[in-house]
């Protein structure tokens, strides 16, 4: 697939000049799991709720062809059959030995298939998961039916009666067959027709196997903006797909699967995809390492108690550090956590949400009044009875309310972090909350791709695999890392993120000036940053003052002279508000350069 998120067609089979076929009429962009389209839909043409369709221009098909792979096992079959074919005419054949040989290659696990059809498939790619039946939102019926709470892997590619269950759907379009290795069954035995898993990660998969040439192309001509690119997986293997009708393999769920919500699952790993791509500064890369589980940063990093891996994952036991912004966080994340955008969006209805939540958790009456100001505010806004302006320095503003009226206004996450820190005021913890509860707000598997990575997407796919099997749900090794040539952020030894080094503290570096010059260094950066700047004039005695739409007049034979000052408590406390390029432009001003 393309950086623009369309599938290239070079190397799947298709003749040059030969324009693609679809099967049916035009699918919808985003190919998740929530979104699929309806066969309806698909045959009118019509865009479903949330669609972004891109289809690939036909006059881009390229023209080569890529030669079937088959698995070890069905080769080594066709092998035994060809060479028998062969000797039929020169030699007798050994019709038993023959017959063993061909089973013991057919009955031998190579690998793992998961069979499914092509609407299904793109539920899988975007999300990079292959989960039970109740992972899906739009679905058509397959294998998974079969064995709720549960992924069924065959053991040797799939009979007639199989992949015709696959098909049984109006408009699930062609069978696809995902390959994995055999390690991902474990310890389980294999020589049974289907081992059962409850969980399985996309970055786990040899290929991605479709019948024909025709059914490839239909997958690639379509562009999907939530689908990473997959090329290296796609091959046309029609040997797979040949197996005779049989009684049918006998698909049920060995026991009653742990309760898992996948909804859930999704929306945390969107919270956690973005966090990270809010951040476009050292210092915001820390504050998305914090939420997703780093313990450890410099002491130029300070850091609210409650962002933590806790606050995002709520399988996790809850964190006892309760204050009006933490309690603030928690109701808003729980509410966007039920709410879908696509669906129906009233921000009046989710402040509502959070109003109750904030009333079980037992706070104070004055921390109560803190939060219920700040949430009478957001609202206020919202509904347009007060104008929006950008955030300024203000104790009793709560980052977790600044952070929801900027979801509320701007819920979709790739226009919020557009939104010019200029016009928002929003600080560097600010735009990383605001942007987890956008997160949360959609989840990860119908997010385009501009906004999230391959290698977060399969680190949290392996995340909820593990919940799946009822393992530390963590995400594990989370580490920043500070120096003078950058800051990083890696999970599980997967470098994620790179950013520019920490900024210093700009109060403290202006603590370090002498006493004599802080004077000359406050008006410097107060002129640097626009702030106001108080000019004393002394009037000598007897001076005539005037004045007029251009300024003071002072007539007087005497001196007369101006003082600039500025006070320093108020200064400093505007000085530690600064973030990002606002506090750039103040340490410029102070001459301060980071080594």
């Amino acid at each position: 697939m393309s950086e623009d998120g369309q599938l290239h067609l070079e190397g799947l089979g298709i003749e040059e000049g030969k324009p693609v076929v679809p099967e049916g009429a035009a699918e919808p962009d985003l190919a998740d799991n929530a979104s699929a389209a309806e066969p309806e839909a698909e045959a009118s043409g019509e865009v479903v709720a949330d669609a972004e369709l891109e289809l690939v221009d036909d006059d881009a098909v390229g023209a080569a062809t890529e030669i079937p792979i088959k698995p070890a096992a069905v080769e080594a079959a066709d092998d035994v059959a060809a060479g028998a074919s062969a000797r039929t005419a020169e030699e007798p054949v050994e019709t038993e030995t023959a017959q063993a040989v061909t089973s013991a290659a057919v009955d031998a696990p190579t690998a793992l298939y998961f069979l499914t059809n092509r609407m299904n498939l793109n539920g899988v790619l975007s999300s990079r998961l292959v989960a039970p039946r109740e992972s899906f939102g739009k679905y058509y019926a397959d294998l998974l039916d079969r064995c709720p709470g549960w992924v069924p892997l065959l053991t040797q590619p799939p009979d007639q009666d199989l992949i015709d269950a696959v098909l049984a759907e109006r408009g699930a379009g062609a069978p696809v067959i995902i390959e994995f290795p055999l390690s991902v069954a474990g310890k389980q035995p294999l020589d049974v027709p289907a081992v059962y898993v409850p969980a399985v990660a996309l970055a786990e998969a040899i290929a991605i196997h479709f019948r024909e040439e025709r059914d490839l192309r239909e997958h690639a001509a379509r562009g999907y903006s939530n689908v990473h690119p997959h090329d290296d997986l796609l091959k046309v293997t029609p040997a797979l797909f040949a197996g005779a009708s049989s009684a049918g393999t006998t698909i049920v769920a060995p026991s009653e699967a742990a309760s898992i919500d996948w909804q859930r699952i999704d929306r945390i790993r969107g919270a956690v995809n973005a966090a990270v791509a809010a951040a476009g500064s050292g210092e915001q890369l820390a504050v998305a390492a914090a939420f997703l589980g780093a313990v450890k940063f410099p002491a130029t990093v300070t850091l609210p108690g409650w962002i933590s891996w806790l606050e995002l994952d709520d399988h996790s036991a809850p964190d006892d550090r309760i204050g009006p912004d933490h309690v603030g966080f928690r109701a808003m994340y729980d509410a966007l956590g039920k709410r879908d955008a696509a669906e129906a969006w009233s921000p009046n209805a989710i402040l509502d949400e959070v109003d109750a939540g904030i009333q079980t958790y037992g706070l104070p009456a004055d921390l109560l009044e803190t939060v219920d100001r700040n949430l009478k505010r957001v609202r206020s806004i919202v509904n347009v009875e007060v104008d929006f302006e950008p955030f300024r320095s203000n104790a009793r503003a709560l980052v977790s309310a600044k952070s929801l009226l900027l979801v509320l206004m701007r819920p979709d996450l790739g226009e919020l972090l557009a939104w010019p820190q200029q016009e928002t005021g929003a600080d560097d913890i600010t735009r990383v909350t605001a942007a987890v509860l956008a997160g949360r707000l959609r989840g990860l598997s119908r997010e385009a791709i501009h906004l999230r990575t391959v290698a977060l997407d399969d680190l949290t796919a392996a995340w909820a695999v593990r919940v799946a099997h009822g393992k530390a749900v963590a995400l594990s090794g989370v580490q920043f890392t500070a120096n003078t040539r950058g800051t990083a952020l890696k999970v599980d030894g997967v470098e994620l993120e790179a950013r520019e080094p920490l900024m210093q503290d700009a109060v403290a570096k202006y603590r370090k000036i002498a006493e004599a010059k802080r004077e000359a260094a406050r008006i410097k950066v107060c002129r640097a940053m626009g702030w106001p700047v108080e000019h004393r004039i002394e009037v000598p005695e007897g001076a005539a003052v005037t004045s007029d739409q251009t300024g003071i007049i002072v007539s007087t034979p005497s001196e007369v002279s101006i003082v600039a000052s500025v006070v320093e408590e108020p200064f400093v406390q505007q000085l530690a508000a600064l973030s990002g390029d606002a506090r750039r432009r103040a340490l410029s001003a102070l001459d301060v350069r980071r080594r």
